[in-house]
């Protein structure tokens, strides 16, 4: 662990690729769960887009930036317990990249991502596969999808507000603000 030493430092964390890949894949996922009529043309297209994307993404998580290697932020249970331990004395463990809890939260984002992506495609293949179980599970993880948007969008708000951790800003530009005298769990 290392302390910041001045007020407002900037570390970098998120690489262009990982900013790309974050907003590329919220506006897509607004487009297909939004915007877009299911099934039709418009909306396979958007998929696989983003199934190009998840294939990048996935990559990246082991030939990537520091920040965006796997390995440095899955969450074992050693670090997931460590965490829940400081957060639950109050103590909110300060993580340049992702935090143990946000960790599992991105695992299943892109489990759900996965999952949508792979039953859309098979869903074109009923000769191969029975279409409405791939349209049944595709609608699933579509739902599930959802509803991780929704939680992580909020952890976020309520992270920032916790750790002063200047998420959203950092997922723009790259770069984390550290507060001064914190110490950063994750330095690399």
């Amino acid at each position: 662990m290392e302390k910041a030493m001045e007020s407002g430092k900037a570390i970098r964390v998120w690489d262009p690729l990982i900013r790309v890949f974050h907003w590329a894949t919220v506006l897509l996922c607004v487009l297909n769960l939004f915007i877009l009529d299911e099934g039709r043309r418009n909306h396979r297209y958007v998929g696989y887009a983003l199934a190009g994307l998840l294939v990048l993404r996935i990559l990246w998580g082991f030939a990537g930036s520091d920040y965006a290697r796997f390995a440095q932020w899955f969450p074992t249970p050693a670090r997931l317990g460590r965490y829940l331990q400081a957060s639950w004395q109050g103590k909110h463990p300060y993580h340049a990249g992702h935090n143990p809890l946000g960790a599992l939260m991105i695992l299943l984002l892109l489990t759900c991502l996965v999952g949508t992506a792979v039953t859309g495609i098979m869903t074109g293949y009923e000769q191969l596969f029975n279409e409405d179980l791939m349209e049944e599970l595709h609608e699933f993880f579509a739902k599930a999808l959802q509803i991780a948007i929704f939680i992580h969008v909020l952890a976020v708000i309520v992270l920032d507000r916790l750790t002063r951790g200047d998420l959203i800003r950092a997922m723009i530009t790259g770069r984390k603000r550290v507060p001064a005298g914190t110490e950063i769990v994750d330095k690399r």
